[in-house]
Parts: C-alpha cells; structure tokens; sequence
C-alpha cells in the first residue's frame, strides 16, 4: 500500500528541506533555532513559546535533559509556526485542541516522515524503535508511539 503524506507531514518535509537538514543526525535543535531565527532562552520553569514583535522565542525548562529539551523545542515551534492566537482570549476547549496539536505536530517535527522512509527500518517492532530512538534521539516510548502512528498509516 502506498503511503501518502499528510499537509502536516508535506510542511515539516519542507521545512527541514529549506534549512538543509535531510538526515537524522543533522537534527539539532540550536542549529534548526538559528535557521527559524528563534531565540532560545534556559529558564527554570515550564517550557513556552513567545512571540514578541516578529522575534519567536522559546523558553526551555534547564532542569530537563537535552532529550526533553527537544521534545519540548518541537512542541513549541507548532505553537510558533502554526498557531498564530492569542491563548489569553480563548476558551479552554481550543487551548486544549492547540496542545494536542502541538504534540501530535513533536512526533512528525521530532522523527519526520521523509527521514523515516528513508530508513531501513527493522520488522521485530522492539528493534524499530531502539533503531529510530537512536537515530533521532528521542526517548523510546516517543519513538514507539510515533512508529506506530507511522505504521497505522502505512
């Protein structure tokens, strides 16, 4: 069956190209913050997004590891890039969607579709997901939810 790529997944895929970063190990989330002229500040305390007349900053909580960090860095850009509200004005039940979209939009940023095509992925699932964790660095819990959202779309 064939696979074909949600408007999400086409974004991401774009994004990624436009900053030049094709491959697992070229993710970094200083160097895709320096490409999106975001600012990324270490602060004690929850991690958030902020933008500010046109600067985009992300707020990352410094007790967290650097594995954390990213997740967080990946749920923050959806908030930058692709919610464009004001969450002060809103009712609950659509910051309540925005965070779900935000996570569901970590698991694509984190592990793009077009890398994970791209991948010799093994067929014992316990050894997929120790092979994409690896290779993208993500916890393997993040890596067996992804693949199996990766799958079930398969």
């Amino acid at each position: 069956m064939r696979y074909t790529n949600s408007h999400l997944e086409d974004w991401i895929e774009q994004l990624y190209k436009d900053i030049n970063i094709l491959k697992p190990h070229e993710i970094n989330f200083d160097r895709i913050a320096q490409a999106l002229d975001i600012l990324i500040v270490y602060n004690l305390e929850t991690s958030f997004a902020l933008r500010f007349n046109g600067m985009y900053t992300i707020s990352l909580d410094s007790r967290k590891t650097r594995q954390e960090q990213w997740l967080d860095f990946a749920h923050e850009v959806c908030h930058d890039f692709r919610h464009m509200n004001d969450d002060k004005i809103m009712p609950a039940s659509w910051k309540r969607y925005l965070e779900y979209q935000a996570n569901y939009f970590a698991y694509h940023f984190c592990i793009p579709t077009f890398m994970l095509r791209a991948m010799d992925i093994p067929r014992n699932l316990y050894d997929a997901v120790q092979v994409i964790a690896d290779a993208f660095k993500v916890p393997e819990s993040f890596a067996m939810t992804r693949i199996n959202m990766y799958f079930n779309k398969k």
